[in-house]
């Protein structure tokens, strides 16, 4: 089985590509920095990029992927959260940058890739229930899980040999949580304030203690019609 999984450096991204790779599948990480862990095993391949590099991504990624015949899944996990702040507080550059991340560089590599790779069974774009309402100080986060969310829809109707699927993996401890932990204005974005009480307790496990379900739900994903989205909480 060969997978490919953006952001392995850490959090989620790094929790799947290690299960991955301990059930001895092909794993193919993209990320801007090395894990030393995931470099260990002799079925990890790693192409350091950053995916918002366009001019790189489309010099580096053919030969990165070169050897693989085909992918039974592409899981699309690298984002940022952005600044938690009210809209009115945001500049345009700032949201511009979230949007690069979480969607662009993500439609960047789904191009290139489609144009390499004919056989590509599964992408899973990781979204988030951020998506599906709005809540004060999460506008650039929100708007664009919601733009991959389309995204993921998109493709599905241009490449229906593909299943596509916006999946949300519920509250998983990860850099964007290390960042909603050091908010202190809580009053302002009581959702932030949740999200802190959550970290450190079953609630919220790592990526590493929440891989396994999240390839669980990933799986049952294939069974929902491609395009749509997904929380794994709901499954």
């Amino acid at each position: 089985m060969n997978v490919l999984i953006t952001g392995t450096s850490s959090g989620i991204g790094y929790g799947l590509a290690l299960e991955f790779l301990k059930r001895g599948e092909i794993v193919w990480g993209i990320s801007r920095r090395i894990s030393d862990e995931l470099e260990k095993y002799e079925n990890y391949r790693h192409l350091q990029l950053d995916l918002t590099d366009y001019s790189k991504v489309e010099s580096q990624l053919p030969g990165f992927v070169a050897d693989a015949t085909s992918f039974d899944l592409l899981i699309l996990n690298a984002g940022i959260l952005g600044d938690i702040k009210w809209m009115s507080e945001i500049g345009v550059d700032a949201m511009t940058k979230v949007m690069e991340v979480n969607v662009w560089a993500n439609k960047s590599l789904l191009d290139i890739l489609f144009s390499q790779k004919s056989d590509i069974k599964q992408v899973v774009g990781i979204s988030s229930k951020a998506s599906l309402r709005s809540t004060p100080g999460w506008g650039p986060y929100s708007m664009s899980k919601a733009g991959l969310n389309m995204l993921m829809n998109i493709y599905a109707k241009e490449y229906p040999d593909t299943h596509f699927i916006a999946f949300a993996p519920g509250l998983v401890d990860s850099e964007i949580q290390e960042e909603i932990y050091n908010i202190k204005d809580t009053d302002k974005y009581p959702s932030t304030k949740k999200l802190q009480d959550a970290r450190y307790t079953e609630l919220m496990p790592d990526g590493v203690s929440a891989a396994k379900m999240l390839i669980e739900g990933i799986k049952k994903s294939l069974g929902y019609e491609s395009g749509s989205f997904t929380d794994v909480r709901d499954m």
